[in-house]
């Protein structure tokens, strides 16, 4: 027998259904962009640009080294399933290419944020190794490069997302004020120094002595855990003291040892000196970003090369 009630009730229930699904429908259409980049410089200008437009991720967590990371199988998965990856593209990330190669095959876009810096030949690097090839990867230490980063970051985004269009625009007008304002002090603050060398803990800094008209002394080639010889560390002391150098830079994220033993040996002062590839535990927890970090950088290196 024909029930009405259960009929009506049946319809109401595909009614309901039907409004369910177009009101989320709408939503799946409209997710947000999902990106990820290899490292924290570039995490950070991502976030910068993309606002609350977009989910960033990084790959190679805070506090792990950069140049020697491996991803997991699982994350090489999840960056399977993004729209877009940046990466550093100058051989700070080993597997970067094989996992490229694979991405371009699940149709993901990918980006090497290097293609419109120029790179610093490692010949030219004192004291380096060529242990990644034939550049310096540490590009982002030169703020000038990370306007160009920032601006790829705002053309890739606008693409994928073009009704966000002007605000990635916006946010990108207000990234290149700030570093602008950065860059202009790194100029002014370096000019007429007392000292041209830095020695450093490992040869990152070519581009940001580059800039500004500073010549590093590394202890370790373009990698931070390279132990130097015996040999090595006797050139290095006499190196301190032909320049008449008193301080000596040591990163955040790598081993005192070496360092605490010449700066014994030449009567050096230690200062750190950030190479920014990832925040510590501190940092994070101080909130610090790219920006104050290198303005942290800028008031020791002033120590070191306005003092003699």
């Amino acid at each position: 027998m024909f029930n009405f009630k259960q009929y009506f009730n049946l319809v109401i229930l595909f009614l309901v259904i039907g409004l369910i699904l177009g009101i989320t429908n709408p939503v799946i259409s409209q997710q947000k962009l999902t990106a990820y980049v290899s490292f924290y410089p570039l995490y950070d200008t991502a976030n910068k640009i993309g606002g609350n437009q977009i989910n960033i991720n990084l790959v190679i967590p805070n506090g792990a080294e950069a140049h020697s990371y491996k991803p997991s199988p699982q994350k090489i998965a999840q960056l399977e399933k993004a729209d877009i990856f940046f990466y550093n593209g100058v051989g700070l990330e080993p597997w970067a290419n094989k996992a490229v190669q694979n991405l371009k095959q699940s149709n993901v876009e990918t980006v090497n944020v290097s293609q419109n810096i120029d790179l610093i030949p490692l010949a030219s690097q004192h004291n380096a190794k060529d242990n990644h090839g034939q550049y310096d990867p540490h590009i982002w230490l030169d703020p000038v490069n990370m306007k160009k980063i920032a601006k790829l970051m705002t053309k890739r985004f606008s693409k994928l997302d073009p009704k966000h269009k002007e605000v990635y625009k916006q946010n990108f007008d207000q990234y290149a004020r700030k570093i602008d304002k950065l860059h202009h002090k790194y100029k002014t603050t370096l000019t007429n120094n007392q000292q041209e060398y830095i020695l450093v803990s490992h040869a990152a800094f070519g581009y940001l002595t580059n800039r500004y008209g500073l010549k590093q002394i590394a202890v370790t080639g373009i990698e931070p855990h390279e132990k130097p010889s015996p040999k090595a560390l006797t050139h290095l002391i006499k190196e301190a003291n032909k320049h008449d150098l008193n301080y000596i830079f040591m990163e955040t994220l790598s081993s005192p040892r070496t360092v605490n033993v010449l700066a014994q040996e030449a009567n050096l002062e230690i200062l750190t000196l950030n190479t920014i590839a990832g925040l510590t535990k501190t940092e994070q927890k101080n909130n610090k970003d790219y920006f104050s970090l290198m303005r942290d950088n800028l008031n020791n290196l002033k120590k070191a090369v306005k003092t003699k």
